[in-house]
Parts: structure tokens; sequence; C-alpha cells
């Protein structure tokens, strides 16, 4: 496979394609636990990683970004030193600022490249960095490189994209400045520049240099948004300056799916279209990211010569090994990313440290590691979601003796329906992960059983991990609701449903919003029906409800927010909005009002028996609750 030939940077030779880019963990400034995060992936396979370090925290104060200072410069050499042990070469990613709001303690404002509102319609405006500022934040980066280098890193990679502080130098959007550090090409690319020119002059040519750009926003160009052309202007610029690779990225943070794509963006992503275009005008080798952890889509990029090294960020949180498990022709064996944001970005986003949905272990390398038992128990798992999968494979890998009962007759509970949608099915290749898991280490499954307190209690478990899910709400008060037009989210996800053309979709929630855009691409004409005043109303990462909300925008959607379901009648539907009646004329009814725990049995056995309640049969939530709920179930035991 191409993905699995060397390559280099420069004089700098990689072993494979695979680079885990930098993604800013949170997770200390290279202590032990930061230290063992990386190493981790560098163990499992990865050619080069990628540290996140912001240059100070002087302006834009801390940062889920690592700081490297004297007094963690050991942390750092000693991840270097470790990691090329493993052939793995180490690349300190080096953030010279934010530029978002932030604002370093002292400091009255937030600073970025202009005076310019915070956010399009704020009245609250960024202080315009002075040119001390800008030499300074200048002189922090060079400091932290040459830390870097004295430690043994092998390159450097200066970030410039998506709408960061460098990027925001660098573009007409958010660069109103009238000094040398703004108006003219030159003048906004200044700042790259001479953070370009202190690296050479003081680590000389040879240091590997790798710049992250984004060679257009995918934003109009009149609005002051990068455009291709000047996309392709900065491509030639950095050859020319000698830098030795380009990193390609995309969008910002007024489109910012874009940067890091969810389970939505299943075609190939918008970057690749980007470094197709920087690859046909450069010699240097391109660097793109976003879903690569897919091999199919990293070797088709690479073989078509779109790119020539595959960045990945998230697949290496969902499966450390990964790149190991394609050298061993173990891909099935690969715990494969769903894409849902919710570990990652979005809890770095809240101040919280990184994890994954679907491994419990990243963010925890050596701190929640299963340990083989010295005295092996009889373990029942109820339910084969991932919360009960990752339950059961956790216990055997510890060696107890294990069995999962699954009511229905296949793997995954809620998840296979979340993802029947054609533009989520890339979730189901980790419940492809979780069959071939089950049968490679020899976990009794039974299909089609359904759990019931006798029969939990004959098994004579030592514990039981209940892990069953959770049930379609369907209010009996409502007038009609046992009608036969009536049917629910998961009977259609499923294509269990006989369906009219015209179609009530009741729930705005994520569950009735991606049903009624499946419904939409396939000719229905549908109307979304939610109480709350707005669509879409639990909380939903930002990044993912950017795009959920430009699919939506579906002609065939109708949106109707701040409205009560009354009755379900033959051919229509009626409500009250705003206080009055309204007739809303459907073949059929689609129930999308949530779900209620499967708690009963739980609640019958828990002070009966050693049973421990995991993931939506305790409340409807996400993946990353019930698997890592069931992860930590097994730890306990």
């Amino acid at each position: 496979m191409k993905v699995l030939e060397s390559i280099k940077i420069g004089k700098l030779e990689l072993k494979n394609r695979f680079v885990m880019v930098a993604m800013g963990p949170e997770l200390g400034d290279f202590d032990s636990r930061a230290v063992d995060y990386y190493l981790a992936r560098a163990k499992g396979g990865a050619s080069m990683i990628m540290t996140t370090v912001i240059a100070t925290e002087a302006i834009d104060g801390h940062s889920p970004a690592s700081t490297l200072t004297e007094e963690s410069y050991i942390g750092f050499k000693n991840m270097v030193d470790r990691a090329h042990e493993y052939g793995c070469k180490v690349c300190i990613q080096i953030m010279p600022g934010i530029g978002l709001g932030g604002k370093a303690e002292g400091r009255e404002k937030p600073a970025s490249a202009s005076a310019i509102p915070l956010y399009p319609g704020s009245e609250y405006t960024f202080d315009e960095l002075t040119k001390e500022e800008i030499k300074f934040i200048q002189g922090e980066v060079l400091r932290t490189v040459k830390l870097a280098e004295k430690a043994g890193a092998d390159a450097v990679e200066v970030h410039a994209y998506g709408g960061y502080l460098t990027d925001k130098f660098m573009t007409k959007k958010w660069n109103i400045r009238t000094d040398e550090y703004g108006g003219s090409f030159e003048n906004r690319m200044r700042f790259l520049n001479e953070i370009i020119d202190n690296i050479k002059n003081d680590l000389g040519d040879d240091f590997p240099i790798i710049v992250k750009y984004t060679p257009q926003h995918f934003l109009p160009v009149e609005a002051g948004y990068r455009g291709i052309d000047e996309g392709i202007e900065i491509a030639k610029m950095l050859e020319k300056k000698g830098v030795h690779a380009l990193h390609v990225d995309a969008g910002c943070h007024d489109n910012w799916y874009m940067a890091m794509p969810p389970i939505y963006q299943q075609e190939m992503v918008p970057q690749m279209l980007s470094s197709r275009i920087i690859k046909e005008v450069t010699t240097l080798p391109v660097i793109s990211n976003g879903h690569l952890g897919d091999i199919g889509k990293a070797e088709t990029a690479i073989k078509n010569n779109w790119i020539d090294i595959a960045g990945v960020g998230r697949e290496f949180l969902a499966d450390p090994d990964f790149p190991n498990k394609v050298i061993a022709n173990k891909t099935n064996e690969i715990r494969n990313c769903i894409y849902c944001n919710e570990g990652c970005i979005a809890r770095v986003c809240e101040g919280k440290s990184i994890n994954c949905a679907v491994n419990p272990t990243t963010g925890y390398e050596g701190i929640k590691d299963i340990k083989a038992t010295e005295a092996p128990k009889r373990v029942l798992v109820i339910g084969a979601g991932p919360g009960g999968c990752q339950a059961a494979i956790a216990a055997t890998q510890a060696g107890h003796d294990v069995e999962i009962w699954e009511k229905n007759e296949y793997l995954g509970g809620n998840f296979y329906n979340a993802c029947m949608p054609p533009f989520k099915r890339d979730g189901e290749k980790v419940l492809n992960y979780y069959r071939t898991m089950i049968e490679t280490l020899n976990i009794r499954i039974k299909y089609c059983m359904e759990a019931t307190e006798e029969k939990i209690l004959n098994y004579n478990a030592d514990k039981v991990i209940y892990a069953a899910g959770a049930n379609p709400i369907k209010p009996g008060s409502i007038q009609g609701i046992n009608n036969s037009n009536v049917t629910t989210a998961v009977d259609v996800l499923q294509n269990k449903a006989l369906l009219g053309d015209e179609v009530a979709i009741i729930g705005g929630g994520l569950v009735g919003c991606e049903t009624a855009i499946m419904l939409a691409n396939r000719g229905k004409k549908v109307t979304i029906v939610e109480m709350a005043s707005k669509i879409l109303p639990e909380p939903i990462f930002i990044q993912n409800l950017m795009m959920l909300n430009q699919m939506l925008k579906h002609p065939n959607i109708t949106t109707k927010p701040s409205c009560k379901l009354l009755s379900i009648n033959d051919g229509f539907i009626n409500v009250e909005v705003d206080g009055n009646n309204e007739d809303i004329k459907c073949d059929n009814v689609v129930l999308a009002m949530g779900f209620s725990p499967n708690d009963s049995i739980f609640n019958s056995l828990k002070d009966k028996i050693d049973i421990v309640n995991v993931g939506d049969s305790i409340r409807a939530r996400k993946v990353l609750n019930a698997v890592h709920e069931a992860y930590d179930a097994v730890l306990s035991i």
C-alpha cells in the first residue's frame, strides 16, 4: 500500500505516511499523563507525532495546548527519546497565538491581529496587537522551537490555519491593520514569514519546517475570506521561502465543521479539494487531514496524488494501534472513529482533558489499563449496544468468563439505528469492530435473548452489567397515538415502516432531524413538529450542529418549532401554534419524542445481586457515556 511507504520531508525520513496531527489535548505540560498519551500513538505505528504547543500564554491566557519551558523540557525530551525508540519522529506544532477571544490575566481585552469585533455583530472588539507584542510572540515561538530542537525534536510545524491568530494576520477578513503587518499580500504574510526567517536563522535551512495553512476558507471571497487563488500564491511563497512541507486544511470558525468534519461528512472531505490543487502548484510534500483514518480514503488520496502524507487525528484517539494493525493485515480489528467530536474537541472546548467516545483509555493511558485478574468472575452482560460490547470485551481481556444477552437479532442497540441514514453509515465500522472482537475473543453472545428477572437470577453471575438501553417514548395521552398511520423513528430508520409521500415527524431533536433529512433525500415531504422554541433544542456540539443545520435547509423539509401536537387523525395532525389550532396534512406520523430508560429489571434486581447499570438504561445520552461507564464497571470488578 502507498500509505505504508516511506517518504521524506526535507532530509527527514518517515517510515510510513500516517502522521498523527496535533490536537490540543488539555493534558498538561508534558507531564507523565501527556507523555503516555503521545507515546501510545508512537508505539502504535505512527511515523510522526505532532505535539500541540502554544508559544506563550501571556496574550491569550490558558489554552488546551501544552507549553514547552525549562520546567517541562525534561518531560518533553523523555517523550522524544522514547518515541524514537519506536521509530517514530516528533514534530512540535508551534501555535503563535489563538486570537479567538481569550485573554491572559492582567489584560483588559482579548488581543488579535486587528481591532475587529470578537464575532459578527458584537460591539466588543479585540485589542490590536502592538508591534512590540508581535515581536514578543515571535520571540517566544523561536525560544520554544529551539528548546524542542535541543530536546531532539525532528521538525516544527507552524500553526497558521483556520482563523486562529496567524491566519487572522494572513486574511483580509480579519486583518484591517494599516502598518507593515496589514494591507497588501506581502504585509499580511509578514507575521508568518518573520517566524519562518527566525527559525531558519537560528536552526539552519535543513531543520524541517512544515506550515499548516488554509488555502481556501470555502466562504465568500468578496467578504474577505481566502479563495484558492490566494491559497496558491501562499503555497508558492512558502516553497520559495524554503519550508519543507505544506499541511493543507479547510474552513475556519465561521464554518468550523469543515476543520473537523463530523460523521455527516461521508464523502471525501473538502480538504482534498484544496490539497489536490496545491499538489499541482508545488513540489513540496503535502499533508492533509479529515477522515483519513479511513484506510481506503487515505490510500485513494495518496494514489490519486491529492496528498503525500495522511494526517490523522481522531482515529489515533479511537485506536492508537491502527497503523500497526494495517501493517499486520488486521484491519478488521481496528476500532474505528465515529466522528462524533464529543470526546475530543467538544470536551477540550469545555476545558476538560481529551478522551474518545469509543476508546475509554484515551487520555488515561497507564491509568485505566485493563489488568489480568487473579480471581476470574462469571460476568453477564445485558445488551449488545456499544456499552455492552465494550463491557464484554474489557471483561474478557481481564480474564473473566463473559456472556452477552441481546434481545434483538443484531448487535449495536440504538447506535445501530443511528447508523442507518446514508449520511452516517461510517458509524457501522465500529460495530464491525465489536463483532470481530467478540468472535476473536470467543465471547458467547445470544441474540433474540430477552432478559427477565428470573433468567438473570438463574444464570447465577458473579457480576451483571446491565446495558439494556432505552425505548422510544410513545405518550398514551395523545389522541390517535395508536393509529395505523403512526410509527416510530426507529422503525423508519430500519426500513420497517410503510410511508406515504407526506410525513409529519413529532420531535425536532437529533433523531427526528436526522430521520427527516433521510426521508427528504428520498423525496418525501417532511414537516418537523417541535414543542421547544427551536429545532434541535438539546445540547449538540457546535461543529456537528453547524453541519446538521446546513442539511436541514433541504427544500423538502418544513420546521415548526413552538408547536404542540394535539391529536393524530387520518390524513392530518392537529397542532397548537401560538395559541391557535392548525391542521398539518400528512400521510404518516413518525414519533421521535425521545427515549425512556429500559431500567425496570435493573431496579427489581439492584438489591438482590451484584448488578451495575450503564448507558442509556440510566438515561438516554451518548455513545461516550455508555462506553466509558461500561469500561469503568469492568475496572471495578
